[in-house]
């Protein structure tokens, strides 16, 4: 019996279940002095006064239409009578998946993903890697490489469309002076999408250089000082260092380049408004003809929540798949 009293027992002879209650007393104790002193303090109420109305404003424009999209998808939803919908079940979802256009729209946009992601992550890392190993002006460097980043994207594209008409643009006539071909660019079932996805990847290379050129900026020293006292030459040092651990920023900039491309819609849609034919038509501009060409939002509505599916998924499996092991 003694033994049993001991083992139950705390510093001072104590009960352990007497002491825990005595832990929790004091923790919960603490956590109100710290909640009446927050209330007490201006800061608070004036964080509240900021937030709330930003949540309301989330609330009512973003998480409730993303609620009502769900009953919609399964009704073919009237516009001028939403009441009297009726339910249609699968149906809309039927229709999508068996719509012709939908599949050329996924693979336009599966075919854009490949190439952005080509281009774009050995590039932007080539690029922070110049940039972490410049000592003056790196900041200037960086500004002048992420000003496209700020530019409307729309006023982008407009700029490019002018620029690589095949009659007129500015790039062909230089071309014709130099005695080089003069590619077709937009206007060409063969380099439309291609051509798309290289103004789409100058728009944004500022955005990724800015994120890698600051991770790696990130890594101790002390590793790549101890790489040089071994002999390490310059790719062992970005191959064994640079490299793991830029992972969790690798994993950040993969996830945000996968969703941005599966959900492109702005540059293809100014730039040839999905041609010629269907050479650049995207799965966004998919579910933009159904709800506002065809008024089918019901439709449009099953399209963009299998659109979140696919993207839900294929982010969960880059989080599981890419995220390191270990960091610094």
């Amino acid at each position: 019996m003694a033994e049993k009293e001991r083992l139950v027992a705390g510093a001072g002879g104590i009960p352990r279940a007497e002491m825990w209650r005595g832990s929790d007393a004091t923790t919960l104790a603490r956590i109100r002095r710290e909640a009446r002193k927050a209330l007490r303090k201006p800061q608070f109420w004036f964080g509240l006064a900021v937030l709330v109305p930003s949540l309301i404003w989330y609330g009512i424009f973003s998480f409730g239409p993303i609620l009502q999209a769900f009953p919609m998808a399964f009704r073919y939803y009237k516009i001028v009578d939403p009441a009297h919908s009726p339910w249609v079940g699968l149906d809309n979802f039927r229709f999508v998946l068996g719509d012709q256009l939908l599949r050329i729209s996924a693979k336009n946009t599966v075919t854009w993903a490949v190439l952005a992601f080509t281009l774009m992550l050995p590039l932007s890392l080539f690029i922070s890697v110049c940039l972490a190993n410049v000592a003056r002006g790196r900041n200037l460097y960086q500004a002048i490489i992420f000003l496209p980043v700020v530019v409307s994207l729309v006023a982008v594209s407009l700029l490019f469309r002018m620029v690589l008409d095949p009659e007129v643009g500015q790039v062909n006539r230089l071309l014709a002076m130099l005695s080089l071909p003069q590619p077709r660019w937009l206007s060409d079932t063969k380099t439309a999408l291609l051509t798309c996805v290289l103004i789409g990847t100058w728009k944004g290379l500022g955005f990724h250089v800015v994120i890698l050129t600051a991770g790696i900026l990130n890594i101790p020293t002390e590793l790549y000082d101890a790489a040089q006292v071994d002999g390490v030459n310059e790719w062992q040092r970005f191959r064994h260092i640079t490299l793991p651990l830029l992972g969790h920023t690798l994993l950040l900039i993969t996830v945000l380049l996968a969703i941005g491309c599966l959900q492109e819609f702005t540059a293809p849609f100014v730039l040839t408004e999905g041609g010629p034919g269907t050479a650049t038509y995207t799965y966004n501009m998919f579910i933009y003809k159904e709800a506002f060409q065809q008024m089918r939002f019901g439709i449009a509505t099953a399209a963009a929540l299998l659109q979140f599916a696919v993207i839900l998924v294929i982010t969960l499996l880059q989080l599981k798949l890419l995220r390191p092991q270990w960091s610094y």
